[in-house]
């Protein structure tokens, strides 16, 4: 027997088998961490290949469902009619609130006998035409994950009102939220 068996089967018979495992397992765990202190993912020069996260851009409107009542209609002259509202905005990306009027209701839901073009609409202070034709009256950012609110102050004003019925009036607005700056 050399001298390099004479020391390991010294070394043996004072370890036993399983404190010569033990031991072999710490020696592994050191070197591991060891490695990793020293390797790249400790300093953060490299990162690992993994591919971005992607989400789908997601934008909801809620509004109140109920009628909005811009007043009484009577006497000569041009009348000046308003209604407010609060939309709620949900949004994980920037969003686009638009609206579009489609035009003036009765009390009883009926359209009106007053034609769109005695009719001028402008809501959050941008013009809308009378239809179905959508205009942007509000953007913004990622909202929190209750929602962030929208007031919409809708003012018409109407030409010719005393060649039509007095009485209460409402309208149909519609609003849509879409993705994008």
């Amino acid at each position: 027997m050399d001298g390099r068996a004479r020391v390991l089967n010294v070394w043996q018979r004072q370890l036993g088998g399983e404190e010569m495992w033990n031991l072999a397992k710490i020696l592994a765990v050191i070197t591991v961490c060891l490695a990793v202190t020293d390797g790249q993912w400790a300093r953060g020069a490299v990162r690992p290949n993994r591919p971005p996260v992607r989400f789908k851009p997601i934008v909801l409107v809620s509004a109140p469902n109920t009628p909005l009542q811009f007043g009484q209609v009577k006497g000569p002259g041009p009348k000046q009619l308003k209604a407010e509202m609060t939309a709620r905005v949900q949004a994980n990306c920037p969003f686009r609130l638009l609206a579009s009027f489609e035009g003036l209701t009765t009390a009883g839901g009926q359209k009106t006998p007053i034609p769109a073009a005695q009719v001028t609409v402008t809501i959050n202070g941008k013009k809308v035409p009378v239809g179905t034709e959508y205009v942007e009256i509000a953007k913004g950012g990622p909202t929190p994950m209750a929602g962030a609110t929208v007031p919409v102050a809708i003012v018409m004003e109407l030409k010719g009102a005393s060649n039509y019925p007095a009485g209460q009036y409402g309208g149909n607005l519609a609003l849509k939220a879409v993705a994008g700056p």
